[in-house]
């Protein structure tokens, strides 16, 4: 049974909320009967119109199950019309002959849609679609509706871009015969597919090439009015590769087991159903693949700092996976070594080569295996991590995290790969393998559009690409469907989610919309720029029973003028405003910041008006650090840097007010009830299991982690630390699967029962 939040909360005097009221509130809800009487009264008048009537349509094709792919340099090959296996396809047959061709050399953009006005001539759409060809473009995943009138599209479109499940709405209303059963899906379509022609004629096919995932459009045709959305995009590899020009003793890797299973996959593409797995896909990622019998091909991978690099590892280790790899159990019998690299912090790069150096030695002796640098320091560096370490087989920026298995293939012909070119970046092909069987992460929006002077990320994550609202649905569903408790959505301006999508959407009505999934515990968000915090966003995390109640929010400083430097583009005054709504909206929500000190210019006054704001706030977690210059932004060249050691002392300082506002603001939770998701045993002390409550707060206490893992437990809380707390298990407390907080009059629904 779904936990429900405690209602009223403490300090408001809300009515509870039933589910009756949520699901009548919820009015970004799709109104199908609406629909499907708008639809029957417009095509009955439609049909009664004799000006009005459609020419006669050919005969239906078949359905396009497996059609011939144009744009493949193997006529024979067909895809297989399930969309992750096809995917799959594509990456290879652009690669197949193992040479690189002109539309893998790296593209000056990364943009993968060219902006077309409404009414573009026909020469100004073949200009786009040649420019979204020459940035590697090669084919768009779409799905329709047809209807017979554009107010109807209008309706269908509107109705979709708030909500409405595509599948059901295609069943409904679609009257394209070849994809309303299978929710409006066309699948993979490239310009020149003719055997589309009688689905989406090469006109639809020119508009979709230009458009973005999530995208939604409407177009004309002789069929009908489309509502055409993009669901994916294909773009070919932006690699440079070039065979090493410094010999080693081994002869490169090459494990013969996996190149003959990568050439038996080109020469059967339906294997590729085995070596792959859509998201919905179980566990098992490698079911009959053909990979020889008795052969042990291992990998490590080693992740560095914040929660999107932790994800991008969980893609990576999809990849090796599906290719039939195991996680080594010590480093130095791994075949192929990843290293994902942070480069937010000073000296990143000296970390990578003082970690890659063993690993290094065992290639320079001889040994066949593969060494990848992934991630930011790669971004950043590219070929010159080539030059300063040649036995590095594999460079690739955070873009390409779910393409290794395509990369890979590169190094395993003796070649050395760079990928740090923009790319879009494609919906997963694997599974991810996730660190949690409790909590996972799902990436919402990458990259960031922000210029804040100090900052590497737009250099090292590129520019922002929402994902469409309906794959981040589906993920957290089939997420649930497996067992998963908790998801935290993740993105480096998590609030900008939907404004580069066409329609724009908003992240508040993406936040209500996958919080309402059925059997979703709790979901959290991280990170959230001042500047587009929004009221709505405050609302849905209020209103929304399994959004938590935390917010991180970066202040980064509490002086005006350096918030101006940073190029922040928001006030003490504003950022204090946004705490003043969190908390008049939701009492008990936990707020945690960043805040850097010794910022270029910084003096001793400016830096107390930073503690002044820590003390106007006192929020519940700061994470802090001194800054440090990195490549690339404009903060690093300036001339008033801050003496190192007058750092230092600032951030002992700084430390030591957070640890005592954090200490103050757990005192609140001593002797409540706190619902708390058990996620693992305390490794220090194997007796106690470690959890988290709605918070976020790390909770320590006695109990059985077979038995309470995964589970939402009532905690009586005894003692508070700055950052954690220690509780007791309410045995007592259940009773038919919920418990009672006497203290509270709350009662909370419990999934287990002890």
């Amino acid at each position: 049974m779904r936990p429900s939040r405690p209602s009223p909360r403490r300090g408001q005097a809300c009515p509870p909320r039933t589910r009756l009221a949520r699901a009548t509130s919820a009015t970004y809800r799709p109104h199908l009967l609406l629909v499907l009487s708008l639809h029957a009264s417009a095509a009955l008048a439609y049909r009664n119109c004799p000006l009005a009537r459609p020419p006669p349509r050919a005969p239906p094709l078949a359905a396009p199950h497996a059609p011939r792919m144009s744009l493949s340099p193997d006529p024979e090959v067909r895809l297989t019309g399930d969309a992750a296996a096809d995917r799959m396809i594509l990456q290879k047959l652009q690669r197949a002959d193992g040479k690189l061709r002109r539309e893998d050399m790296a593209v000056p953009s990364g943009r993968i849609a060219a902006e077309v006005a409404v009414g573009a001539s026909a020469a100004e759409w073949q200009a786009a679609v040649s420019a979204a060809r020459s940035r590697g473009v090669s084919a768009v995943r779409v799905r329709h509706l047809l209807v017979q009138t554009s107010g109807m599209a209008e309706l269908l479109r509107e109705q979709l871009n708030a909500g409405a499940d595509w599948t059901e709405v295609a069943a409904a209303v679609s009257e394209c015969e070849h994809s309303k059963g299978k929710g409006g899906e066309v699948g993979w379509c490239g310009v020149n597919d003719e055997h589309l022609d009688e689905i989406l004629p090469r006109e639809l096919r020119e508009r979709t090439i230009v458009m973005k995932p999530g995208d939604m459009a409407i177009a004309q045709s002789a069929r009908g009015v489309h509502v055409l959305q993009v669901v994916d995009v294909f773009q070919s590899l932006q690699i440079e590769e070039k065979p090493r020009t410094r010999g080693l003793p081994g002869s490169g890797f090459k494990p013969q087991p996996l190149i003959e299973l990568l050439r038996a996959s080109r020469e059967d593409s339906r294997s590729f159903k085995q070596l792959t797995a859509a998201p919905s896909a179980d566990g098992q990622l490698m079911k009959n693949s053909g990979k020889p019998k008795g052969v042990a091909m291992q990998y490590s991978i080693e992740s560095m700092g914040c929660q999107m690099n932790t994800a991008d590892a969980e893609r990576m280790e999809g990849q090796l996976r599906a290719l039939g790899f195991t996680k080594a159990t010590e480093p130095g019998a791994a075949k192929v070594v990843v290293l994902n690299t942070c480069s937010i912090r000073e000296h990143a790069e000296a970390k990578v080569y003082s970690f890659l150096g063993p690993h290094a030695i065992r290639k320079r002796s001889g040994e066949d295996m593969a060494i990848v640098v992934a991630g930011c320091v790669a971004q950043q560096e590219g070929e010159a991590l080539l030059r300063r370490i040649p036995e590095i087989d594999l460079v690739m920026g955070p873009q390409y995290a779910n393409r290794l298995g395509d990369l890979l293939e590169g190094v395993f012909n003796g070649n050395q790969i760079v990928a740090t070119a923009p790319t879009h970046i494609m919906e997963d092909p694997t599974q991810p393998q996730r660190q949690s069987t409790v909590s996972a992460w799902v990436n919402v929006i990458y990259g960031c559009n922000e210029r804040c002077s100090y900052c590497v990320v737009p250099t090292t994550r590129g520019s922002e690409q929402s994902r469409p609202r309906d794959a981040i649905r589906k993920e957290v569903e089939e997420l649930v469907a497996r067992g998963y408790k908790e998801v935290t959505l993740l993105g480096q301006n998590i609030d900008s989610w939907g404004r580069d999508l066409n329609p724009r959407s908003t992240f508040a009505d993406l936040l209500r919309d996958v919080g309402a999934t059925p059997g979703l515990a709790r979901m959290r968000f991280v990170t959230s720029h001042p500047r587009y915090m929004s009221e709505r966003v405050i609302d849905a995390v209020a209103e929304t029973p399994a959004l938590c109640e935390m917010f991180h929010i970066p202040c980064q400083s509490g002086d005006d003028d350096i918030l101006r430097d940073m190029a922040r583009g928001y006030t003490v005054e504003k950022y204090k405003q946004i705490v003043a709504r969190i908390r008049a909206r939701l009492p008990d929500a936990a707020i945690t910041a960043d805040v850097i000190v010794g910022f270029p210019g910084e003096t001793e006054e400016q830096f107390e008006r930073t503690l002044q704001l820590m003390r106007d706030v006192k929020f519940d977690q700061l994470n802090t650090a001194a800054y440090s210059p990195r490549p690339h932004t404009p903060a690093a060249l300036w001339t008033n840097q801050v003496d190192e050691k007058v750092k230092k002392q600032r951030l002992h300082r700084i430390n030591a007010l957070a640890a005592e506002h954090a200490l103050e603001r757990r005192q609140r939770y001593l002797g409540r009830l706190e619902e708390v998701l058990v996620e693992q045993r305390n490794p220090k002390h194997p007796g106690q299991v470690k959890g988290r409550n709605r918070q976020g707060c790390p909770v320590f206490f006695e109990g059985d982690i077979d038995a309470l893992k995964g589970e939402l437990v009532p905690v009586r809380i005894t003692e508070a630390g700055s950052y954690f707390l220690v509780g007791e298990l309410e045995e007592n407390k259940f009773a038919g699967g919920r418990y009672r907080d006497e203290s509270d009059a709350n009662v909370i629904e419990i999934s287990h029962v002890l």
